[in-house]
């Protein structure tokens, strides 16, 4: 033992060697441009900006000043109320613009980093025409003032333009850097935990199951498409192999709930996840992590930010890695660990500022992903597995249940017994180009990406050798992809009436899918090469009915072509590919989808809101049909009416954040993948379901209890059902429940913070509970059973320094549960959840 924990410090120390040198190096440009001095403030570096902003309510005219200085805000919305501002002409600092906007309005700022500014009262001291110095802020110290414990109004950029999060007609999460930080998220798994109405599971990480509200997409053919989708920086990221893309370095991620499209490049039917990164700044920082934990758990992070010679050209760049032993032992392999993870990203972005009102923004992401087996269990048995000596006998009496043969070699969740060593090897990489013009009155934004990917798998379907049952299943895919996408937005600048957002868009894929399955010693293959281009015009404008209601209207128009070629060979497999084929399709879908909102301002802190919008999801071809006749079959699109009603809320003097959306959604056609039994094996179909029903209510709230007590926290309740469902092969499913979609799910989340002499000690709780959920329309199979875990992690923040340390557990109390569940010849079987880890990190942060 001692032996090998020697050999995970070297391990962990040649990784800090390697991630210090990758840092040290880029930071060359930096140290040899810019000189930076330690400040106790995070005053921003002397850039000046133009500025010429009009006389004029202050809410909009801090907008105003965010987009010019890319600052972002932090401000209790309440403190705006019936305030003006000055006009603000000229070429000025970031600080002495804010000083003269804030003069006479009884607020103060504070900036918590050279990239995020706090306005508040409790900061009126800082402001002073006469003085630019900043006087020393000691009004949060206490525990009994008011102040200090408002909640802070979030900026977010949903819409398409710099918004009030509280003044969005739209069920809108948001998770932000900090929260990314504090609660370890990583993925979107752990997105999906902090989100109501958002399940996502995994088949395998280049495989999936992302669900919103119950709406999405199990097939992975190269012909079909997501119905929850996922933009990076504006930059569409669809294909399944590709969408759970590592959340390095992000300024925040955006889940929209409901469909979407009429501010978005691509359709998103079921809802979308705008991802945001993390820009460059202008003042020159660095940040480092470290973490190592159980199971041989260890991470890096470095960060680095700065300009590059000029303030007109500000660079980023952000690597990570990341490395777990697995916790799954494998029985037949001779004790080889499964369920690892082993992750290298990098993020570099390039800022160019040429002149005021030009703004180019570079970006190049990475990520590598080596895995191991992710050994399958067993769990629910229906139908007999012949034992492997059947064949060679001729008997049809040497046969079990799977589950029986798996308990009588050894096996439950942390034992496996799999045959097959099985491994995922998986690269993404983007390009993305931002160039936005600003003019007085208008916006114009230029977004083009490229995307590029590999996924290689490999996997033992039954999860048992091959000495036991006669007919072991193998699982290997080796698919390419790539992508280029082109968006036109032109859009106004705050106005006092109308706003607007229009935009042209174009996508063309390309996916190379190779599929084949090892049953026993037969290989059934299947082989999709889709060509798919999309063509979208698409708007919305916003107009101010009286100075309390607004009503937007929106709509798309989208045009969507696919070209198929599929090569499929039976190759003496006795199911998943019936016959050889090969055949070439293809089919065009055109679409017109409109929304409307109508929001009414209560009162500063009271906001309801009515929406009403159409989704539309393309239509495609079935991935691995069993059939030239199933191949065939165009798989036509789905359709969805979704009506909101909302309100959002801040009570108890800003100290309550409430958030409630009640839904009702009526899909048509709804593309549903279903695998077949046939024998002990099957095949897959994927069909349209008649309609489905989806009723709903979620909520989301912070409360801010006491300076020092916070709590928060997101609760759904789903109605998801199939109204009229026969499958191709004549089972109705009429009334059953949507797959992925539970009654009930829960997270709750509570931080506490004592305040000393040396800095901050905080301890923060966050629980998840979700209720039994179906992954197949019968829901008579195939049951997830309900779970709940328990994450906790101790921080402590040096007020003298740039380093904290954290001690951390996720499911601290080491529940035993079904992460993901697939039906295979009648019987089910499962991917355990990781168990409980622990451990501890370090990180210094000049940021």
């Amino acid at each position: 033992m001692s032996k090998n924990i020697c050999h995970f410090y070297r391990q962990f120390a040649r990784q800090l060697q390697i991630l210090f040198a990758v840092v040290s190096i880029a930071a060359m440009p930096l140290v040899l441009a810019t000189t930076v001095e330690a400040q106790e403030q995070h005053a921003p570096a002397v850039s000046m900006f133009e500025f010429a902003i009009p006389l004029q309510p202050l809410s909009p005219a801090l907008l105003a000043f965010s987009r010019t200085t890319g600052i972002a805000l932090l401000l209790a919305k309440s403190e705006l109320q019936d305030k003006h501002t000055v006009s603000l002409n000229g070429t000025m600092t970031a600080e002495d613009a804010v000083q003269q906007l804030l003069t006479d309005t009884g607020l103060g700022y504070k900036f918590i980093d050279s990239e995020t500014v706090s306005i508040s009262t409790a900061h009126a001291q800082t402001v002073d025409p006469d003085n630019t110095a900043e006087t020393p802020d000691n009004s949060d110290v206490g525990l009994g003032n008011d102040k200090a414990a408002r909640i802070e109004e979030t900026i977010v950029s949903a819409r398409r333009r710099d918004e009030q999060l509280q003044k969005i007609p739209i069920p809108v999460s948001v998770i932000d850097s900090k929260l990314m930080d504090s609660a370890d998220i990583f993925n979107l798994q752990d997105v999906a935990m902090r989100v109501p109405g958002l399940n996502v599971s995994y088949f395998s990480i280049g495989q999936p199951s992302i669900h919103m509200r119950g709406i999405g997409s199990n097939d992975d053919g190269a012909a079909l498409d997501n119905s929850v989708v996922v933009f990076l920086d504006d930059i569409y990221v669809g294909r399944i192999s590709t969408i759970d893309i590592n959340v390095l370095d992000l300024q925040r991620i955006e889940v929209l709930r409901g469909p979407q499209g009429t501010l978005y490049g691509k359709n998103a039917i079921g809802g979308a996840i705008n991802m945001v990164s993390a820009l460059p700044r202008d003042q020159a920082g660095l940040q480092l992590s470290a973490s190592i934990g159980n199971l041989g758990s260890n991470s890096l992070t470095g960060k680095l930010t700065g300009p590059l010679g000029s303030d007109a050209l500000l660079g980023r760049l952000s690597v990570s890695t990341r490395a777990r032993d697995g916790w799954q032992d494998n029985l037949t392999l001779g004790g080889e660990r499964q369920h690892d993870d082993q992750n290298h990203s990098l993020r570099a972005k390039l800022l160019f500022t040429p002149q005021q009102d030009v703004e180019w923004y570079v970006a190049y992401d990475y990520s590598e992903d080596k895995l191991n087996s992710t050994g399958r269990i067993p769990v629910v048995g229906r139908v007999p597995l012949q034992f492997a000596d059947a064949l060679s006998t001729n008997s049809t009496a040497g046969s079990a249940l799977p589950t029986d043969i798996f308990a009588d070699l050894g096996g439950d969740p942390i034992n496996a017994t799999n045959g097959v060593s099985g491994y995922t090897d998986r690269t993404i990489s983007g390009l993305t180009s931002r160039l936005n013009f600003e003019q007085p009155h208008y916006q114009l934004t230029s977004i083009t990406g490229y995307r590029d990917s590999s996924f290689e798998w490999l996997e033992d379907s039954t999860g048992l050798p091959a000495n036991a049952i006669a007919l072991p299943i193998s699982d290997f895919v080796d698919e390419t992809h790539s992508q280029f996408s082109q968006e036109l937005r032109w859009s106004s600048v705050e106005g006092d009436t109308i706003n607007y957002v229009l935009g042209v868009y174009y996508l063309r894929e390309k996916t190379n899918r190779k599929e084949h399955w090892t049953i026993g010693g037969n290989t059934a293959q299947s082989h999709q090469q889709n060509t798919s281009d999309s063509f979208a015009l698409f708007g919305e404008a916003s107009y101010l009915v009286d100075p309390a209601t607004k009503l937007t209207l929106g709509a798309r128009y989208t045009y969507d072509n696919k070209d198929l070629e599929q090569q499929s060979r039976n190759g003496g497999s006795p199911a998943i590919i019936l016959e050889d084929f090969d055949l070439n399709s293809s089919a065009s879908w055109k679409d017109i989808s409109p929304s409307a909102s109508l929001s009414h301002q209560v009162n500063d802190d009271l906001m309801v809101f009515l929406r009403i919008a159409r989704g539309f999801k393309n239509g495609g071809f079935q991935g691995a049909p069993p059939t030239a006749e199933a191949a065939m079959r165009e798989i036509d699109p789905e359709t969805a009416w979704d009506y909101e009603l909302g309100l959002k809320s801040l009570w108890y003097a800003n100290r309550l954040q409430l958030n409630i959306a009640g839904f009702y959604t009526k899909y048509k056609d709804l593309q549903v993948t279903q695998f077949a039994t046939i024998d002990n094996f099957g095949i897959f179909q994927t069909s349209n379901a008649g309609t489905a029903t989806l009723t709903g209510l979620e909520a989301e709230f912070i409360l801010n209890a006491t300076e020092f007590l916070e709590f928060g926290g997101n609760y759904a309740l789903l109605d998801a059902r199939y109204d009229n469902f026969n499958d191709v092969q004549g089972g109705d499913f009429s009334g059953n429940r949507l797959r992925q979609a539970p009654k009930h799910s829960l997270s709750l989340n509570a931080r506490y913070r004592w305040t000393f002499q040396p800095g901050d000690l905080s301890l923060r709780l966050d629980y998840r509970y979700q209720s039994r959920s179906y992954q197949e329309p019968d829901n008579e199979v195939t049951r997830m059973p309900a779970f709940d875990l328990l994450d906790v992690k101790l921080s402590f923040n040096s007020s003298a320094t740039n380093w904290d340390v954290s001690l951390w557990a996720k499911n601290l109390l080491d529940e035993e549960y079904i992460s993901h569940l697939y039906l295979l010849g009648g019987n089910d079987y499962a991917l355990f959840g990781t168990p409980r880890t622990v451990g501890v990190s370090l990180r210094y942060s000049s940021l």
